[in-house]
């Protein structure tokens, strides 16, 4: 439940302990009270006593009363009872979305905390912060000076690399009125409430809970009033303390009540009288809507569970590093990726929700590798549909009829240890959905339109780090009515608005390519049939009638693409244009990127529109994510054009030829078959290959090609079963390169049995520790919290168990203090574990007795391949682009 917390409102000075300067904590505390004499609160207590004794209605204590140092020891013993669920939900909830509450905070802003307590819940989001890299000044906002120090002793000067702690010495007011100085109104600030007062206990629960937080929170208010007055006016024995449910305002009242007849200075207050001591208003989820819209505040998320709302309020402008526009299946491919860098991104999209029908449906065979580096194939393979035949029909010349021609497998098995799935493009929208939820990584913002678009560091403070500003309503998904603007400054963007990309046609970005006059009808349908293919993958061809693809769905659906040849008015509606793609993929000073649709156009009948799109974020983003995390310089960007332009250029031409090999009454389909035959490996996207450039090294800077025959640069690395060293299982090499942003140098040693093959690897991994770029990027970032950004495989060709894993350099069983040792980077290629085992070496092509180095990029392309001695050369690669 969202709760805002209002104590009865008094006028009164302040009275505290004046704080002490001789500790680095006490320097850290800034006192800003509008008062610096003693507190008044006697004042106030008595015309609080009088107005109980002689005033109808509602009577209220002085708020103070009960924020004592004592007062505040009571609640936080409170918040660690097993029956007050609410703080240890509510640290449950910040531990499982810390990544994502961190991302809406920038780096140089403010962070102040309304009542900071003993900093367990603060301190969770504090070192997500850091671990970001965020610049941030984290204020502590408190009226007990001793607790200050007491709190703030536990995050002292040097606990934190980006954070520095400060404390607030001082009431809610005086805070408001602290944020107004100019000094501190120009920069940019998130207020935090974490606190919670009484949770929504059940009936026949309340009264066990409330008891121990009367007579200790609550109760101690009259004992600080005894203090204050200076003689024990309220006996603790004459008052209870009596919660009441204000239905009509929505909040639960704490009351002083006295037992019998009460006489306090002369005055008579009667049994029954209620003096209010604290107010709890409860927020549901249209309440909090409605404050957030009424105080211009945006809510930028929310976690519901039970009752408990998790609500971060963000105000109208903000900064984040990386901007998505399109949640289709390229920018949730984006965004997925994205989630695994330390910073912050956006995604907006101006649809309602996901897409629920049509689209598209084939997934191939590097997708799904793409996935299951994600760990996202398993829900694929349960609900999509196996391609595994392609049929093809055509007429019979003698009767007329048309029959069967051809059955053939749909890829050759060869190309990747996964085939082809159709599955319809909302589910697999909605599978990166579920991910990108998982631990809060990144909320999509639905019913969000781009609007305006400008360029240059003047839009944000004189700070170019953000030259992007893009303006953006949020509409209703009813009648899409504007509820609010915001403009959104960004570092980088990627367009990943489709067809129609507004993007692409505010930068004037103009399309090449000519249009395909051809016209296809689309329809998804359950039919009922004897056609004896109809869960197959078909091409059938009649003459004077044109040509259908049928292609088996999930849940018996069928999707059936239909060439329509004789409506000449619907041609001219729905021409399909197939060959056009943007002069440039990067606009903007190298700041916005086009990606899918929005960077290429072309027919659906080859399946490849989503597969290619979710692989040009796929390349984009890791290059995004180490720029912006300070890892690589960015010229490492030029790349994505160098790279996945040309890609887009031979979806064209392979677009262009299978559309009219389709619409051919060839005999036998013999020039459908050839053209999906010659196209296999790209289709299937595992034979992509990127030219040499600053992440693909060259010929002259890679090593001898010899060393691995039948792999490439610039390929993605092939995979073979090998043997895990620690226990004995087999798994594919492609598992053990999960997609997470890591490099990974694969050290093919050879027979550590032959002649100085073992000497080699000590020397290699001596000469790999001294040189300054490998260290830099091998080393464990603690900042990062994600372990080292360049990781050491080694794959040998011995029998697995004649070697020791502990035995071998450290560099391939790092020990941890904390974990011990890691048992996942050594592997065996032994054939004594199956029949699929101890063929990586003959597959790559390598020498058992000379072994290489490969180096696999995080998108598990293959950047450079060496010798074990050639150490220094691939320290070269690294000192091109990296930044240390």
């Amino acid at each position: 439940m969202f709760e805002n917390v209002v104590f009865p409102r008094l006028h009164v000075k302040h009275n505290w302990v004046q704080p002490t300067t001789n500790s680095s904590v006490a320097n850290n505390i800034l006192d800003i009270r509008s008062d610096k004499e003693e507190f008044q609160l006697k004042e106030s207590l008595e015309k609080s006593i009088r107005a109980a004794c002689h005033e109808d209605g509602e009577a209220a204590m002085p708020d103070l009363l009960l924020w004592d140092e004592k007062g505040l020891r009571y609640f936080e013993e409170v918040t660690y009872a097993p029956s007050y669920y609410l703080t240890s939900e509510e640290i449950r909830l910040l531990e499982r979305h810390k990544y994502h509450i961190a991302e809406h905070i920038p780096s140089g802003s403010m962070l102040v905390e309304l009542g900071s307590g003993n900093l367990r819940k603060i301190r969770i989001l504090l070192e997500a912060l850091d671990e970001l890299g965020r610049e941030v000044d984290y204020f502590a906002l408190d009226l007990s000076y001793p607790e200050l120090q007491r709190t703030l002793s536990l995050v002292p000067p040097g606990r934190f690399r980006h954070v520095r702690c400060f404390g607030l010495f001082g009431t809610y007011d005086d805070g408001r009125e602290w944020l107004k100085r100019p000094e501190i109104k120009s920069r940019p600030k998130t207020l935090l409430s974490l606190g919670s007062t009484l949770g929504s206990f059940q009936r026949a629960e309340t009264p066990a809970f409330l008891s121990s937080f009367c007579l200790g929170f609550i109760k101690n208010g009259l004992v600080r009033a005894n203090e204050i007055v200076g003689r024990d006016v309220f006996d603790l024995d004459q008052w209870d303390v009596k919660g009441v449910w204000d239905a009509e305002n929505g909040s639960h009242n704490q009351y002083y009540v006295p037992r019998s007849d009460v006489h306090l200075a002369g005055n008579r207050i009667p049994p029954g009288k209620k003096l209010l001591a604290v107010k709890s208003h409860k927020y549901d989820a249209e309440d909090r809507d409605m404050l957030c819209r009424k105080a211009g505040l945006r809510i930028v998320g929310h976690q519901t569970r039970i009752t408990l709302i998790l609500s971060l309020i963000a105000m109208p402008s903000h900064t984040t590093d990386l901007l998505i526009i399109g949640a289709g299946p390229a920018g949730l491919m984006a965004a997925c990726w994205a989630s695994h860098y330390k910073m912050s991104t956006r995604i907006i999209d101006q649809k309602s929700g996901r897409t629920t029908t049509g689209h598209a449906d084939g997934i191939h065979s590097r997708t799904l590798e793409i996935f299951n580096s994600f760990g996202l194939l398993d829900p694929v393979l349960r609900q999509g549909v196996r391609d595994v035949e392609m049929c093809y029909w055509g007429p019979n010349k003698d009767t007329g009829q048309v029959e069967r021609r051809k059955r053939l497998r749909s890829q050759p098995g060869n190309l990747s240890q996964f085939g082809q799935m159709l599955f319809n493009q909302g589910g697999i929208e909605q599978i990166l959905l579920d991910y990108l939820s998982q631990e809060g990584r990144i909320a999509v913002e639905w019913n969000t339109r781009a609007e305006t678009l400008s360029i240059g560091p003047e839009n944000i403070l004189g700070n170019d780090d953000f030259p992007l500003a893009v303006g953006v309503t949020k509409t209703t998904s009813e009648n899409d009515t504007v509820e609010q603007a915001e403009t959104i400054h960004a570092r980088y963007m990627i367009a990943c608005d489709g067809a129609h990309s507004w993007t692409r046609s505010l930068l004037k970005v103009p399309m090449e390519g000519h249009s395909e006059h051809s016209t296809w009808g689309v329809i998804d349908i359950v039919p009922i049939t004897d056609f004896p293919d109809i869960r197959q993958s078909c091409a059938i061809q009649c003459p004077g009638h044109g040509s259908i693809m049928t292609a088996p769905r999930e849940n018996r659906l069928v999707r059936l693409y239909i060439q329509i040849k004789s409506d000449k008015q619907l041609e001219q509606r729905v021409q399909d244009y197939s060959e056009d793609t943007p002069r440039a993929l990067i606009e903007a000073a190298e700041r916005i990127f086009l990606a899918g649709d929005a960077a290429h156009t072309h027919s659906p009948k080859a399946g490849q529109g989503m597969n290619v799109s979710m692989q040009d974020t796929y390349n984009l983003v890791w290059k995004l994510g180490s720029v912006i995390t300070g890892a690589a310089d960015p010229i490492i960007l030029d790349t994505y054009e160098s790279e996945r332009r040309p890609v887009a250029e031979e979806l064209m031409k392979m677009d262009s030829v299978l559309v009219h090999a389709y619409e051919q009454e060839a005999k036998d389909a013999e020039e459908v078959d050839q053209v999906r035959d010659d196209y296999a490996g790209f289709m299937s996207g595992v034979k992509v290959t990127y030219a040499p450039n600053m992440l693909v090294a060259s010929t002259e800077k890679s090593g001898d090609r010899a060393l691995a025959k039948n792999i490439a640069v610039g390929m993605r690395i092939p995979s073979f079963p090998v043997v895990n060293q620690a226990d004995g299982s087999t798994i594919p090499l492609l598992d053990v390169l999960p997609s997470n942003g890591c490099w990974r140098l694969l050290v093919f040693s050879g027979d550590l049995r032959r002649p100085g093959v073992w000497e080699r690897l000590t020397s290699f991994a001596e000469s790999f520790s001294q040189r300054s770029h490998l260290a830099h990027w091998h080393q464990t970032q603690k900042s990062r919290a994600r372990g080292p950004r360049l990781e050491t495989l080694l794959l040998h060709a011995s029998p697995r168990t004649k070697i020791n894993l502990l035995d071998l350099p450290q560099i391939f069983h790092p020990f941890d203090d904390e974990l011990g040792w890691d048992y996942w980077k050594t592997f065996a290629d032994d054939d004594a574990y199956g029949p699929n085992s101890g063929k990586a070496y003959a597959g790559y092509g390598i020498d058992r007795n000379v072994g290489c180095l490969v180096l696999c990029r995080p998108d598990q392309h293959m950047a450079w391949i060496g010798s074990l001695d050639e150490v220094a050369g691939l320290d070269n690669y690294f000192s091109e682009f990296s930044r240390q």
